[in-house]
């Protein structure tokens, strides 16, 4: 194998197929993609299931690659694709309003007390939700948790702690953003790079992009925790009738995969759009100086005690309001 420097990337690049004809070869000829593209039917707006398949079975295909040219992020990126096939990771379609009011709220920072119930899902976002600094579409991220993922990660990662987010965009390529929970005497910060050298890119855009990208993911799985009600599933849509595939228990007396309805989140939800005065507390009221213009009050997640006594611990989403002259 000829050394990784950037001529032989891009060298690389020019040589590959067209990112289309790719995708659509691995739609016609893959055997997982064969069983599972009926399972379920993306609805208007959002990367067609079966094509989102194909591009994670892209980047796992890239698993032994990534490993032999040391490329960290390659890899992760490709072992989380792997781990979202085997354990079925079930898609969620975020509503545009939600993603929105997401973009608006900053996430918080979690620690190891974050339940395990769901160790893998992946994030369908609408059309135009996610860019990398390039404009290039990010559709989907694969969201990981880390504790219950360790077995599929390199030796040395077995003690990290956190949730994992791999973006795969419309052009092949792959984003990796981690969530590090804090370590016992360590605190690891929330991004950094472990690209390898050779690559080529603005760091400081990487992670503008990996700090959306994350903002999405995290506020998405803490609504799937602790705000159920904002969690809507329709009927299951029809597919055309024919001969199917063994769907590993999810199959009807034929063999053919049984469709699902699509889960979304937050599709009845609208962002609260109504002008408030400012509070006499914040500074806006308190000061003698003009007052802002109208603007939108960032949201933020707030641990609350609940139960016998207060016992138990759980977090609450309060959403961005838009504050106005009053």
């Amino acid at each position: 194998m000829r050394p990784l420097t950037p001529e032989s990337i891009h060298a690389s690049k020019a040589e590959l197929p067209p990112i289309g004809s790719v995708i659509t070869k691995l739609r016609r000829q893959d055997p997982y993609i064969q069983q599972e593209q009926h399972r379920y039917r993306s609805p208007r707006g959002f990367q067609h299931w079966a094509n989102h398949l194909a591009y994670a079975a892209l980047i796992e295909a890239g698993l032994q690659v990534m490993d032999a040219l040391e490329d960290p992020i390659g890899f992760w990126a490709a072992t989380t694709c792997r781990w979202a096939r085997i354990v079925d990771a079930p898609p969620r379609f975020l509503a545009p309003e939600l993603a929105e009011a997401f973009r608006r709220t900053p996430s918080p920072r979690l620690d190891d007390e974050l339940p395990q119930v769901l160790p893998c899902f992946r994030l369908m976002l609408p059309d135009g939700a996610l860019f990398t600094e390039d404009r290039v579409p990010i559709p989907v991220l694969i969201v990981a948790d880390l504790r219950v993922m360790a077995d599929w990660l390199p030796p040395m990662a077995h003690r990290i702690g956190g949730i994992s987010c791999v973006g795969l965009t419309l052009d092949g390529s792959s984003y990796l953003t981690r969530h590090s929970f804090d370590q016992i005497g360590e605190r690891q910060p929330t991004e950094q790079d472990m690209s390898h050298p050779a690559y080529e890119w603005d760091e400081q855009a990487v992670q503008s992009t990996n700090q959306r990208m994350e903002g999405l993911a995290i506020n998405a799985l803490l609504v799937q925790l602790y705000q159920p009600e904002l969690l809507t599933t329709p009927p299951a849509a029809k597919v055309p009738s024919g001969k199917g595939f063994s769907a590993g228990g999810v199959a009807d007396d034929t063999g053919a995969v049984k469709p699902q309805g699509p889960v979304w989140i937050g599709k009845d939800f609208r962002l609260d759009r109504t002008t408030r005065a400012p509070s006499p507390s914040s500074p806006n009221g308190a000061s003698s100086s003009a007052p802002r213009r109208p603007h939108w009050r960032r949201g933020h997640w707030h641990t609350v005690l609940h139960g016998e006594k207060r016992q138990s611990r759980r977090m609450q989403w309060f959403q961005p309001v838009y504050v106005g002259l009053g």
